[in-house]
């Protein structure tokens, strides 16, 4: 857990920092340059990568990805805790594109689109990314790992609610801040629980299935919220989103076999079993 806090720490750096050094480059040079800025990185991390040592085939035809795929989705469905993790996560995400990915939207619309307020939006969003990464590196979380989750969604559910509330924007930015803490929270204990309750011969399988739940409830949302905030009011959604997260939590917290899970990686099934 400790060392998913500190990843999510320096991915929350990268995003802060990216766009300010793209700004510094562009100001001193062309759109054309700062794309060969890209190519240059991009090939120096494919070269580093080409000098890892990977175990040798056993002399086996690979598998085709649908292969995979299935293999992955049947190991998901036959492990209830892996297969529920996964789809609260998505659910997760899809409820948080109100209140999170559509903030930028919200603040112009309700608090003004001038480029200072848009961007304290996302230099703020980040900030509380990255402290919750040291948070957890320095913490860890609770013992109970599914109790950590449920602190998290409990405490973005809130969130959300006090965000699509409030009409002072420094209470807005003081949320903004939390919230950032309480997403990456429910993300990095998401990754600890699949990586603790998953079997090693599994664990590539499943986590395509995990990112899958992320790049595809993330624009669901984006297609759901993003027409309805023309037609209803954004203030509603996010309330409203906020209380399904709510009762997202409060669904964990009463499933007492869920919420009382201990790791069980070790005894997983095998690829041969799912």
């Amino acid at each position: 857990m400790k060392f998913n806090g500190i990843n999510s720490t320096l991915q929350s750096l990268v995003q802060f920092a990216a766009p300010a050094a793209a700004g510094a480059v562009l100001s001193f040079t062309s759109l054309r340059w700062a794309l060969m800025i890209d190519v240059a990185t991009a090939a120096a991390g494919i070269g580093i990568l080409s000098a890892v040592a990977l175990p040798a085939g056993k002399g086996k035809a690979a598998p085709s990805v649908f292969s995979e795929m299935k293999a992955g989705f049947r190991y998901a469905v036959k492990d209830s805790f892996v297969g529920r993790l996964l789809l609260l996560f998505g659910l997760f995400i899809f409820l948080c594109v109100p209140a999170g990915f559509l903030a930028t939207l919200y603040v112009s619309r309700y608090f003004g689109d001038t480029y200072w307020y848009l961007t304290l939006v996302e230099v703020i969003g980040f900030i509380g990314m990255a402290a919750d990464g040291v948070l957890i590196g320095a913490w860890g979380g609770f013992r109970n790992r599914v109790k950590t989750l449920v602190v998290g969604m409990l405490a973005f559910g809130l969130l959300a609610i006090g965000m699509g509330a409030t009409e002072h924007f420094t209470v807005y930015l003081i949320l903004m801040a939390v919230y950032g803490i309480a997403l990456t929270m429910v993300q990095t204990v998401s990754t600890t629980l699949l990586q603790e309750n998953t079997a090693s011969a599994m664990m590539g399988r499943v986590f395509g299935l995990f990112g899958a739940m992320y790049s595809d409830f993330l624009p669901l949302g984006m297609l759901v919220f993003g027409p309805l905030a023309d037609v209803i009011s954004m203030r509603l959604l996010m309330i409203l989103s906020g209380l399904l997260l709510l009762v997202m939590a409060a669904t964990i917290w009463f499933n007492k076999a869920f919420y009382r899970h201990t790791s069980t990686a070790e005894d997983a099934s095998s690829p041969k079993d799912a």
